[in-house]
Formats: C-alpha cells, structure tokens, sequence
C-alpha cells in the first residue's frame, strides 16, 4: 500500500476535520490545566493557612521559609498564585517553576530571569547569584512601593537532584537573603512547592532550624471538589450542555485513582475533542482515559526500530533476570547480540551506543559515567520506567519467557537455600525435608 501524500488539499480537509470536532468548545482555554481561574473551587482550609502565614508581616513577624507539598493536581501552584494575586495591594511577588534547571546555579538563574534580570556564568559563583537576586528584589519593592517580598518556587524538588551541589548551601543563603534584606527595612518570604513531603529531611539542621517549620498540606481533591471544578469549567469551555451524570462520572474516575484535578480537566478535554460534535457521553469519557493513560515509554518502545527494540530487550533482561537496574554499554552489547535473531546480523558495538545515546535523548533511559581503573571511564544505563511496563511492548512472549527464567531462578535459590539449612541437621530429617522442598 502506498503511502498517502500530504498536499494541500489534504492539510485543508485535515484542518476542516479537526474543526468540526473542536466546535463543541466555546472557549477552550478553560480547560487548560495551566489556566488561573477568577475563583477557586474548595481548599478554603490549605488558603487560610497560607494567608496566616503571608498576613503575619503586620504582627511585625514573618515567616521564612513556608514549605507546600502535595500530590500533582492538588491544586498547589493554583491556590498559591490566586493568594499572592489577591493580596498586590500589600506585597510583591514573583513565581518562579524550576523544572527545567538541572542543577542548583540554574535555579538561581531561572530565578534571576523571572526577577529581569541577565543569567550568571557558573564560573560567578554561588554568592554572586543570590546577590543579584538580592539587588532584583529590593529594585522591584522600589518600583512597586511594598516592603513584602513572596518568592514562589515550584518544583522545589529540582535542588535534591543536582549531585555536583549541597541544596542545604543554597537554602541557607538565600535564610542570609533575607535577613540583609530585613537590615534594610524590607521582608521576604519564599514559599516552596513540592511533590514530596520529605524533601527537608534532607537538609542540615542548621539550616532546617532557621526555616521556621511553616507548611502547607494539600491532600487529593475528593470527588464533590472535582465536580465542582468540572461543572465550573464546563460551562465556560462548551457550546453544548454536559450532563451532570457525565461530570460525576469523570469526577469519580478522577478521584478514585489520583484525586487529580488536572487529570480530571484533561478527561473532558479529550472526550470533547473526540466525541460526535452534539454530546458527550460516558463512552467518550472512557475513551479519553484510555487514551491519556497510554505511556509514553510504551509509545516509544511500540515506535522503535527492531534493532532499537532489542537493546531495549537486553536492558529488560539484565533487570528482570540479572537483578542489574545499572547495565555497562558491554553488558548491554553481550545481551543484545544474544538477543537479536539469527536471521539479522547483530548491529556494531558503536552502533548500539548511538542508540543508547537516542534512547537516553528520548527520556526512556538515564546514564551514567563509572570508573573502569586503568581502562578510564565507561557508561552505565538505566531505564527511567519499570521494566513491566515497557518489556511487554518488546515482545509479549519474551518478556514472559523473561518472568519464568526470573521465576526457576528464585526457585533454584530457595532449593539451595534450603539445601544449606539442611546440611546442619540430622540425615533423617535432612531426607525428609528435601523431598518435600523438591
């Protein structure tokens, strides 16, 4: 079958099907998950925390640090920015998501450029940044006339991941930050945002000590929230009613699972853009489950290359069978070549370490450098997912041949196991216990 080519009319009548089925929508943006509504749905509790925190500036007190963790979705980032809008009549603020920084010097230049300011080289230092940041914010108090500074920092996690820096440094400069900052009349307060409860515990104590213990926790949205954010949504985004069986549906298979309310605005996003253009139903809502659900890593595993596929496999079989999370390139190479069918010749070994390479690219897998002594340094490869979830879209068959090899070979373990034990007891019982093991 030859393949279909893409001209112009064919873009046209592409184009003119993706809008039909995009004019159930009114006003999409709405269910964008990044979207700041002009009202909040629930977490009255976890904003009056918050605003305690904040408003303690005019009992002459502030706190510090104040540390909001939570589940993805729970509302975190949304709840955090729509106090701090609320409030620009008595405090500046900026908000600042560190996601993309892969190291603690590119926090602070991610910070440094939410405040207008030019990125620092490296070779600058760590006291430069916080300096400039600093400068940044008493120029902003200046130009806005306020005395209150909030530095919001999303995804605080990222300063735990860079293994070149010590996160307590960071954080116990930007403590001394603050107090220059109070010498001169002015207050700041940084609130973090994080996934993780227990990122602090990681920190030193002198450093925990002087945070203040602030904190603000987010539990999973329960289903009457999530309704209520749907049912406001949908109003907003659709030309067609939904029903509010189907908004109790989508609420109920968002909060039984993740309590996710991102997750759930994605649902009736999706069910709208594939639904039949005059309603949505429970099937659509279905549909768009499994659709999201569908992984990534599991889309590229099913889109490789045969050859991408069995470096894939090999990784697998080390983990599985091997009991190896970390593979050297070698490793990896040995298994390969053991792997791939007699009916293809087995690809170089430079050649297997450019795909390592697009697979790390692609996100599936992370490396790593180890010292081989005399011989320098080589490389070690992890997958970034559970072998489970991408074996299966190897091959079926093989990964289960993989699960019963893993299966005889804990077996086998056990049986010698016991084998030792029973060399130290009587041969009578020695005897008996064997056959009834084996």
């Amino acid at each position: 079958m030859l393949p279909v080519e893409l001209t112009k009319q064919k873009i046209k009548d592409l184009r003119t099907k993706i809008e039909k089925k995009n004019s159930v929508f009114s006003k999409k943006r709405f269910l964008d998950s990044m979207f700041l509504p002009s009202k909040i749905i629930g977490r009255e509790n976890e904003s009056e925390i918050l605003l305690k925190h904040i408003l303690s500036l005019k009992d002459g007190f502030v706190v510090p640090f104040v540390s909001v963790y939570g589940r993805s979705g729970s509302g975190k980032s949304t709840v955090v920015k729509f106090v701090c809008e609320n409030l620009r009549d008595i405090i500046s603020f900026r908000f600042v998501n560190l996601r993309k920084a892969k190291t603690v010097f590119g926090c602070t230049n991610m910070i440094l450029s939410s405040l207008g300011d030019k990125s620092l080289s490296s070779a600058q230092g760590l006291n430069k940044a916080i300096d400039c940041i600093q400068e940044q914010i008493e120029s902003i108090l200046k130009k806005e006339n306020n005395k209150f500074f909030v530095l919001i920092l999303d995804e605080y996690d990222v300063i735990f991941s860079d293994p070149r820096s010590n996160p307590s440094d960071f954080v116990y400069k930007l403590l001394q930050m603050e107090e220059n900052l109070r010498e001169k009349g002015l207050w700041n307060c940084t609130i973090t945002i994080s996934n993780n409860s227990l990122q602090e515990h990681d920190l030193d104590d002198r450093v925990k000590s002087r945070m203040g213990g602030a904190s603000v926790a987010f539990a999973p949205y329960p289903q009457s929230d999530v309704f209520g954010i749907l049912q406001d949504r949908a109003k907003k985004a659709f030309k067609i009613k939904i029903s509010k069986e189907v908004l109790e549906y989508c609420s109920q298979l968002s909060s039984s699972d993740h309590g996710d309310a991102r997750r759930a605005l994605d649902f009736l996003r999706t069910a709208g853009e594939i639904c039949n253009g005059t309603q949505i139903t429970k099937g659509d809502i279905d549909s768009a489950q499994k659709y999201l659900q569908k992984d990534k890593a599991q889309e590229i595993v099913s889109s490789a290359t045969y050859h991408m596929r069995c470096v894939v496999a090999s990784i697998c079989s080390l983990a599985i069978v091997n009991e190896q999370s970390w593979a050297a390139t070698s490793s990896i190479y040995k298994k390969y070549t053991e792997i791939v069918s007699k009916d293809d010749k087995p690809l170089s070994y430079r050649r297997i370490s450019d795909l390592l390479v697009e697979l790390e690219n692609s996100g599936l897998v992370v490396s790593r450098a180890y010292s081989r002594g005399r011989n320098g340094y080589g490389k070690e490869y992890k997958l970034k997912v559970s072998p489970e979830l991408v074996g299966p879209e190897v091959n079926q068959e093989f990964y289960e041949s993989l699960i019963k090899r893993k299966v005889e070979i804990d077996r086998n373990k056990e049986i010698q196991k016991t084998l030792q034990s029973l060399d130290k007891k009587p041969n009578w019982y020695r005897y008996s216990n064997l056959l009834e093991n084996l």
